[in-house]
């Protein structure tokens, strides 16, 4: 029993070590995790907030971190009086999480932390698919996926959709300028064996592809639509969705 007793306090303590590494992968700055840990997001955000303007923290990629996360957090409580006091959460969240690529220099904080990252696209995306069929509001959803391809920089998935928004939204420019760089950036990421595309961001360039390959339809470019169709067959072998279209081009 004496050893239980001496076991118990251990295995909690570890426990819960586990879970404040969680918050911020690699994470050094005691106070923020302390608060994060706590569940005062509005103090780590207003702290943080306040620690980047001073010039001993104004490029330390961790604080953006924990100033996007808080915001994240924020955004993702469900809480009538939080949302009403902070409707732009989910966007400050993508707002300084757009700032750490350039704060870190070596990636380290972004691929040890990429499960925040990949939440962080799912509540975007969700966010977005309310406005996506209203053509009075599709701005917001494009508005949506421009915080998201600033905050996650490297996935082309968002890019590309985000393309397809754009020519949705009449920007036709924009739009194949957009789907120009996701292309040039998807083709070797899945040709590429060790590749894994980020499950969040993944069904957006499938349903991208599909829509598309009916954008060059409707603008009668029929090998450009088969061309991008093909793409679909060889970044999502497995989908339903992309082989009838690809099998209704022939």
């Amino acid at each position: 029993m004496n050893i239980l007793n001496r076991i118990a306090p251990l295995f909690f303590a570890l426990i819960i070590s586990s879970s404040v590494s969680a918050q911020v992968v690699g994470g050094m700055n005691v106070k923020l995790e302390k608060l994060f840990v706590e569940e005062k997001y509005e103090d780590v955000a207003y702290k943080g907030m306040s620690m980047i303007e001073k010039d001993e923290y104004k490029s330390d990629p961790e604080i953006y971190l924990y100033i996007a996360m808080a915001w994240y957090e924020i955004s993702q409580m469900n809480d009538e009086k939080m949302e009403e006091e902070y409707p732009k959460a989910l966007q400050d969240a993508m707002k300084y999480a757009s700032k750490i690529d350039k704060k870190d220099k070596e990636g380290v904080w972004i691929s040890d932390n990429a499960d925040f990252f990949n939440d962080l696209a799912k509540a975007g995306i969700a966010d977005a698919a309310q406005w996506i069929d209203d053509p009075k509001k599709l701005r917001n959803a494009v508005s949506s996926y421009k915080y998201m391809t600033k905050a996650i920089p490297d996935d082309y998935n968002l890019l590309f959709f985000k393309g397809v928004l754009e020519y949705k939204n009449r920007n036709t420019g924009q739009a194949d300028r957009d789907i120009a760089e996701a292309m040039n950036g998807l083709i070797p990421a899945y040709e590429n064996p060790k590749y894994r595309p980020s499950k969040a961001s993944a069904p957006v360039l499938e349903d991208g592809l599909i829509q598309w390959t009916d954008v060059m339809l409707e603008q009668n470019y029929a090998d450009s639509a088969k061309k991008t169709i093909n793409w679909g067959l060889k970044f999502f072998p497995e989908s339903e969705k992309v082989k009838a279209k690809a099998e209704s081009l022939k």
